[in-house]
């Protein structure tokens, strides 16, 4: 029997994902998996035993070390769906999130490792999970810091709730350095947004800004920063100077 390949035979695969389509509109969800298992073995281009757990989440981690992310996805899920009760199925849940993160698709990425995190909490691999949460929206943060700092908010809270709960983990110290760096960054936004409104002329809305950014984040050089503009506003008394606030439409992105 010769098993077909995505490459050579596209229209032939073409034409049974159309099939299995088709099958799957009807309900017969069990037909639609032995269709994908059917598809799934033969882009590897050898036969699996598709009653195997282990033998099929092998096989997908032969596609990622090849890699083929999205084939190794497809396998894994469907290890996870066919195998619910197996070992392997749990692992092969968190192995879906890891190929996100290699992938670059750091979204999906922490959306599958807080899934694994919320289902499996006394799994031996919650505290990887629960690092790679933060890594996950850490590695999202945006450049500039013009630009929405929600990624970095997400990253601190869930750094944070690993490291209160796992402070000697193998990924602590890590987990500490960026911790170190995030703050660094949302002390730099604060800055930006207290300057904004410092360059404009609207003082008390700076003054409020800069004393947040010395509040929040004092360990940090925008906390320096903030404290010399603080000493000049006041020197200068240029808050009192100020004759109206800023209107709605002139605001920074303040995320």
């Amino acid at each position: 029997m010769r098993f077909f390949s995505l490459k050579t035979d596209w229209k032939l695969s073409f034409k049974l994902r159309r099939v299995l389509g088709v099958i799957s509109t009807t309900g017969i969800a069990g037909f639609l998996l032995a269709g994908q298992l059917a598809v799934l073995s033969g882009c590897s281009g050898k036969q699996i035993d598709e009653s195997d757990p282990a033998a099929l989440y092998n096989d997908a981690e032969e596609e990622l070390k090849s890699d083929h992310y999205q084939i190794a996805i497809d396998k894994f899920r469907v290890v996870k769906n066919k195998f619910p009760y197996s070992k392997y199925s749990v692992d092969a849940q968190l192995r879906i999130a890891d190929v996100y993160f290699m992938e670059d698709s750091f979204a999906e990425a922490a959306t599958a490792y807080e899934s694994f995190r919320d289902l499996h909490p006394k799994h031996e691999k919650t505290a990887y999970a629960m690092f790679r949460i933060g890594k996950s929206y850490y590695n999202d943060i945006p450049s500039p810091i013009s630009r929405d700092l929600t990624p970095a908010h997400r990253a601190l809270a869930a750094y944070t709730d690993f490291l209160n709960k796992y402070p000697n983990a193998p990924e602590a110290a890590e987990a500490r350095k960026d911790v170190v760096e995030i703050r660094r960054i949302m002390g730099e936004k604060e800055l930006y947004i207290a300057d904004f409104y410092f360059k404009r002329g609207y003082y008390r809305s700076s003054e409020e800004r800069y004393k947040k950014v010395i509040e929040l984040y004092p360990e940090t050089e925008a906390a320096n920063e903030a404290r010399k503009k603080l000493t000049r506003i006041e020197s200068e008394h240029l808050a009192e100077k100020q004759e109206m606030e800023p209107p709605p439409s002139v605001q920074p992105n303040s995320k």
